[in-house]
């Protein structure tokens, strides 16, 4: 993305850099809390690199050429000691739930001697 302004501004006692395509953006910074704010119009529309690399050239932003430079150094990101971050894919079964009938039939077995006994006790007969 290109930028036609640059400069940079403090926000709660932090420099930080900052970048626009209008001069409206000094007074919303001004607006949301930022003090210091220095923007200037950049000589052509720049990229960030670009115009952090004109702003080091300005006598104006020599106090703050440290937190210039650090704007265009890639960051590392850090990652807290100890913690893994790991995607567990979901799994589906290719196997279904065996349907189980709940009533068992099974032949059931008497012996004569058992018929006699309960025809006995219900009947009194044989």
């Amino acid at each position: 993305m290109l930028f036609t302004f640059a400069g940079t501004s403090v926000l709660k006692g932090d420099v930080k850099v900052r970048f626009a395509n209008s001069d409206a953006r000094a007074k919303q910074l001004a607006k949301l809390g930022d003090t210091a704010i220095n923007i200037v119009e950049l000589p052509t529309a720049m990229d960030k690199a670009a115009a952090v690399a004109y702003l080091l050239t300005l006598p104006a932003f020599a106090d703050v050429q440290d937190v210039l430079r650090a704007e265009v150094t890639p960051k590392a990101r850090a990652k807290p000691a100890g913690t893994v971050k790991m995607r567990v894919p979901k799994v589906k079964s290719k196997f279904k739930a065996a349907k189980v009938k709940t009533a068992v039939k099974a032949p059931v077995v008497v012996t004569e001697a058992e018929v006699d006994q309960l025809m006995q006790a219900a009947y009194g007969t044989k």
